[in-house]
């Protein structure tokens, strides 16, 4: 019987070729879908962490621990409860302790001690080596500038709650810059204790030794729970998930926790890649299994009077079956193990040349047992396939001439339509994309109106070919009779049908997708380029910005501070209309939000000489001099401090303060007054420029109240007090165990509450939800809610803009740890960068909008879609293949057909002209339909759509008519390409055949 089978396959190798070819795809397409659909969610985790912070790839634990008998103790017991909270998450545990404190003299230093758990492995240390013994201690650069020190050197610190300094030795400088060139997550994102470029202040690394001989009372513990890029496995993120949920509080420890952000980012993009990946593999296999079911129909027919014959002759019903069987199955079962391998290269193929970093792709358990279920589902529909063909008459079987088809609804038909109605009113009913099944509906729309187009088709083409007939016109009535009598037509009519859909709504989605994906990209950056830098202060920056762009034409400062509800941007106003890129979904122009931004406000105190003195009255004794520290802001924006020690006893004195960095243009601004406790009795009548001498306060001017202020939020210990002609100010503490070392009145030169326009709903205006925000991550400010727009750039849809002058003088520090941008427009010079840097920046990342756009490409609904605009390309290719195998195999029996009629006088011309038109009216009639079908399925699949575009909270653009109309007319052409092709086939076999007139000419 094995011989008998391998027979029949012998004897129709054209056909056997075509159904292993289409067994192949079809086995391929099944085994693409799950080994695309794991490679892709490699490539989501990847690009997710490539662009997380520091801080989002950690949980970080802050806790003031006693140290007066040693710190060992309380470091371990914090330890251990964060060891019990973070089990099994595969976590890795950075453990340090810190000291705040500063190195006196002339120009003092505040600069944290730092003890952290190998440290030196990411550092870059540019001379000398790790610090190992007590009193041994790794600098910065700027700070071995900044003390005039190097390797070899030493100087005193004196920390914090400490009873005498300690002498440190220099055994080692680091490069600041290092630890950031990377993203190292090792930092976990701790601005204080995270070297900076420019920045004096920077960490002092020492051993463990170091710290416990400075004998403070209480010290800052620090343990960091860090992802590394192998905590991130399919496997481990679901446990993960679960072990770091907010909500792990532990009394007196401070807890920062970046890690639920980045994995719910992560889940998100999971989440779409698993309903969007595999519908192009399912719109793909869909199509090859109508193909494929086609196929082996028309391969069946003309097997029929085969089978027929062997009724006759009396070959027993096993064997009719298995002969009748055996061939397609024993097709199927070979081809299935090359479809898996052309699987594997397919994806493997789509993964390097569309990924943007290569991806291994695993033949795993999942991939194959896909690949045997497709293969199951083909042979049992090719069983019921053939069983259809073969269970008819006898009669039937000997018959040459196809059987008329009964017009009826199959069963398949009816459920296909019924599931694509249910879809699309689910898709009406909510924008979800919960169940799946509205992901399905532009699919389902595109076979139920195949299905009809077939059927329409079939009774309208049966009645203009008997009309024409009647007319005369020969070619086109017998054109049209083969598309009404042949067993493939009407199948023929619905692939065309599908495929072009299905590439019409997937370019749709494609082209749509681009411009969500810029619009998005321009959102989020604010300008066409961000340049992220490192300056000494925010007022450094904006002083190298107008250094770099004097014009303010096409650089403006920003700073950035993404919080979990909302990003914060400090924009200069000035500069704003020029730079940002102004969404038109914006209910405010650039220019009325930078006026909005802006508020009246005291002038500066600006010191431009080279020294400062202060007219003081004391009234009372201090039990020794008083330390009154002044802070200024330097003419680049480097800070600038001096002390000055009033006299004890009461008496008006005049104290002078040297200040030679301020004697270059523009000067210093002042900052703030300090006073280490209380300065009762103190009074201050005159501040005085010194090198050229002019008068700064005096008078009713010093003692306005308008002109000075305490600290924002310590207001209720902090009494600024004002007389006629003087100031001073009164410090209550209000919690007697914890009392401040640093009285601060402030130079009131800024408007309190702080101006915003804000990114949010309408209803943010109205309910006093956003009274208060933390810019420059300060102590929350009171804001004055200018506006509220749908979006802002840079902001999204929740932020908050504000000026960033007006901020930095309501911070309470000259110091930065947040992330400074310089953002550029178009108009920015090829050297922008140069002038940036000679500015005084320090640059360390650039992206412009074509690359975060890529970025966006890499979330899920990117990499979906590749696949399904590779699928959607395939398609069309198989149904062209299919326009192909059914000429093939009709070719035979249209030719004896046509070749008959002229026999009975069918002229040359006519039948050469039947032969062509029959394809080609089928791929003319179908494609406009499935152009039609395309439009109507991007109106109903509201949640695939939203799902693809992947529009991040914003509206997607439609799509572009040009785009989508080029796509399907290439389809189109593609398709009658084949048309044409088979056509002339048939023709040549037509008019050449021997026997004929033409061939007897």
């Amino acid at each position: 019987m094995l011989r008998l089978v391998l027979g029949v396959l012998a004897s129709r190798r054209s056909q056997v070729v075509t159904l292993a070819v289409l067994a192949v795809l079809a086995v391929a397409a099944g085994t693409a879908a799950p080994l695309y659909a794991s490679a892709a969610d490699r490539a989501v985790v990847a690009a997710e962490l490539r662009a997380a912070t520091a801080a989002e790839r950690a949980i970080t634990f802050t806790a003031e621990i006693a140290a007066a008998n040693g710190y060992t103790s309380q470091l371990d017991s914090l330890r251990g409860q964060v060891a019990e909270r973070t089990d099994g998450s595969g976590l890795t545990e950075v453990v340090g302790v810190h000291a705040d404190g500063r190195v006196p003299g002339v120009s003092p230093v505040d600069a944290p001690l730092s003890m952290r758990a190998d440290v030196c492995e990411h550092l870059v240390l540019t001379a000398g080596t790790c610090p190992a013994a007590a009193g041994e201690v790794a600098i910065s650069e700027p700070t071995a500038q900044r003390l005039g020190v190097s390797t070899g050197g030493e100087f005193a610190y004196q920390a914090n709650r400490a009873p005498a300094p300690v002498t440190l030795h220099v055994v080692a400088v680091y490069d600041p810059a290092g630890p950031l060139a990377g993203g190292d997550p090792y930092w976990a994102g701790r601005a204080d204790f995270t070297p900076r470029p420019q920045r004096a202040g920077n960490p002092l690394f020492v051993a463990a030794p170091t710290v416990a001989a400075l004998e403070a009372s209480t010290l800052i513990a620090t343990v960091d729970m860090i992802a590394g890029d192998e905590t991130f496995t399919s496997g481990n993120l679901d446990g993960l998930t679960e072990v770091v949920k907010p909500g792990m509080g532990l009394v007196g420890v401070r807890i920062d926790n970046g890690l639920p952000r980045l994995l719910q980012r992560i889940e998100d993009t999971r989440e779409v890649l698993r309903l969007a990946a595999p519908l192009g593999a399912v719109q793909l296999l869909v199509v090859c299994w109508f193909v494929l079911l086609m196929a082996i129909g028309y391969t069946a027919s003309e097997r029929r009077s085969e089978l027929a014959l062997g009724l006759l002759r009396g070959v027993p019903p096993r064997h009719r079956a298995l002969l009748a069987l055996g061939p397609t199955a024993l097709v199927l079962l070979v081809a299935a193990p090359f479809g898996v391998l052309l699987g594997w290269l397919l994806v493997r193929l789509l993964t390097w040349a569309t990924f943007a970093r290569a991806q291994d792709v695993v033949l795993d358990d999942g991939a194959l047992l896909a690949a045997g279920g497709t293969l199951l589902v083909v042979m049992i529909s090719a069983a019921i396939a053939e069983r259809r063909v073969f269970s008819g008459s006898l009669m039937e079987g000997l018959r040459q001439v196809p059987t008329r088809r009964r017009r009826r609804v199959g069963l398949v038909e009816l459920a296909v339509a019924v599931v694509a109605l249910a879809a699309i009113g689910q898709s009406y009913a909510s924008d979800s994309q919960e169940g799946g099944l509205p992901l399905l509906a532009p699919l389902l729309l595109a076979i139920v109106v195949g299905l009809l187009t077939a059927r329409v088709v079939r009774s309208a083409a049966t009645r203009f070919g008997a009309s024409r007939l009647h007319r005369g016109r020969l070619a086109h009535g017998l054109a049209a009779l083969q598309v009404a009598r042949r067993p493939g037509a009407d199948r023929l009519v619905a692939l065309t049908v599908v495929a072009v859909a299905l590439v019409g709504y997937t370019v749709s989605a494609w082209d749509v997708a681009a411009g969500a994906a810029r619009e998005r990209a321009e959102l989020a950056l604010g300008a066409p380029r961000a340049l992220t830098v490192y300056a000494q202060s925010r007022t450094a920056l904006l002083t190298a910005v107008a250094k770099a762009d004097p014009a303010g034409a096409w650089a403006m400062a920003v700073t950035r501070q993404d919080d979990p509800d909302m990003t914060l941007l400090g924009v200069d106003s000035t500069r704003l209309a020029a730079v940002a890129l102004w969404p038109d979904d914006a209910t405010v122009s650039a220019a009325d939000t930078a006026r909005l931004l802006r508020a009246p406000a005291g002038d500066p105190v600006l010191v431009a000489g080279s020294g400062l003195e202060f007219d003081v009255r004391t009234t009372e004794d201090f039990d020794g001099p008083l330390r009154l520290t002044v802070a200024l802001v330097g003419p680049d924006g480097a800070p600038v401090t001096g002390m000055v020690e009033i006299a004890d006893g009461a008496a008006r004195r005049q104290y002078r303060l040297d200040l030679p960095a301020c004697a270059v243009a523009p000067g210093c601004r002042l900052f703030w007054l300090s006073f280490p406790a209380s300065p009762d009795g103190f009074w201050l009548h005159g501040l005085r420029q010194l090198g050229p001498d002019r008068t700064l306060l005096a008078g009713p001017a010093i003692g306005a109240a308008s002109r000075w202020r305490p600290e924002l939020g310590a207001e209720r210990e902090v009494t600024v007090l004002n007389a006629d002609d003087a100031v001073s100010m009164r410090y209550v503490p209000s919690d007697p165990r914890q009392i401040s070392t640093d009285n601060r009145m402030y130079v009131s030169d800024a408007p309190v509450p702080l101006p915003v326009v804000a990114a949010g709903p309408p209803w943010l205006a109205h309910t006093g939800e956003l009274s208060e925000i933390e810019p420059l991550q300060a102590l929350p400010r009171p804001v004055d809610l200018r506006w509220v727009s749908p979006v802002l750039p840079g902001a999204g849809t929740a932020g908050a803009l504000f000026d960033l002058q007006t901020a930095d003088r309501l911070s309470g520090s000259r110091d930065n740890a947040i992330q400074l941008q310089v953002w550029l427009n178009d108009a920015a010079p090829a050297d922008a960068v140069d002038r940036l840097r000679a500015a005084g920046l320090v640059p360390v990342r650039d992206e412009a909008v074509p690359e975060r756009i890529d970025r966006y490409r890499e979330q899920g609904a990117g990499l979906a879609l590749r696949l399904h605009l590779a699928a959607a390309v395939l398609s069309v290719l198989l149904v062209a293949l299919a326009v192909l195998v059914l000429a093939a195999t009709d070719r035979r029996n249209r030719s004896a057909e046509l070749a008959a009629l002229r026999m009975q006088g069918l002229p040359a011309g006519a039948a050469a002209r039947a032969g062509r038109l029959g394809n080609l009216a089928m791929i003319g009639i179908a494609a406009p339909v499935g152009a039609l079908t395309a439009t109507a399925a991007w109106a109903v699949s509201g949640p695939a759509r939203q799902m693809l575009t992947a529009s991040g909270g914003l509206a997607p653009p439609g799509p572009g008519l040009p785009v989508v109309a080029a796509a399907v007319v290439a389809a189109t052409a593609m398709l009658l390409a084949a048309a044409l092709t088979a056509g002339r086939s048939l023709a040549r076999a037509t008019t050449g055949r021997p026997g004929t007139q033409e061939g007897q000419r």
